[in-house]
């Protein structure tokens, strides 16, 4: 008899044991689903949050025009040019909320397959304004062939004008990501010992 009073609250342990892991168990399940979805939860509220920002905002590129050249040569003959070639370009920003910063930027001038640039200083465009850069590059061209001096005091030079920089979006307290901008700009017939005019010659902006 004792024997038997013995097995039964054995067996009656066990089943409250194994209750109260199973009861664990769940409790911990439960918790884990509802961390899981205040997490997507809130994943899904910023996302929703950046994509109605971005609506709102839905920034514009850029617009730069090319308003003037200038090229000052310090020794030219047949077969070198060594100048200081400058340009004088208005940047844009078309946005009516968002303000534009330009981080990392640079003036490329490239020609006859030879390539010199110059940094730009960083800058921010509050929306609907119009900065005016000067910016200037140290080149030495070397031509292929000779008897260059006459013409190139003729005609002048037909480099080839491009920019890039960083660019990111800022209204209140949104900031986008930085993206790369590349600006190219039709090859542009510069004067020598002289500016100049290019009538506002706009550039094409990819971003």
């Amino acid at each position: 008899m004792g024997s038997t009073t013995t097995e039964g609250e054995a067996l009656s342990s066990s089943k409250q044991s194994s209750s109260v892991q199973q009861h664990g168990t769940a409790k911990r399940t439960r918790l884990l689903r509802i961390t899981g979805r205040s997490l997507l939860g809130v994943m899904i509220l910023v996302g929703l949050a950046i994509i109605i920002c971005w609506l709102i905002v839905f920034p514009k590129t850029p617009h730069l025009i090319v308003e003037s050249g200038q090229v000052t040569p310090q020794s030219l003959t047949d077969r070198k040019l060594k100048a200081t070639i400058a340009f004088t370009v208005k940047s844009y920003n078309p946005n009516k909320r968002a303000s534009i910063h330009m981080d990392s930027m640079k003036m490329i001038v490239t020609d006859m397959g030879q390539t010199f640039s110059s940094a730009i200083p960083n800058f921010i465009q509050p929306p609907a304004n119009q900065t005016v850069l000067t910016s200037a590059v140290q080149g030495s061209f070397i031509y292929p062939f000779g008897h260059m001096k006459e013409l190139v005091l003729m005609e002048g030079i037909n480099p080839e004008l491009r920019f890039s920089a960083k660019v990111s979006y800022t209204y209140e307290r949104w900031t986008s990501k930085r993206r790369s901008l590349e600006v190219y700009c039709n090859h542009l017939r510069l004067k020598i010992n002289g500016s100049t005019p290019f009538d506002n010659t706009k550039c094409k902006v990819d971003l």
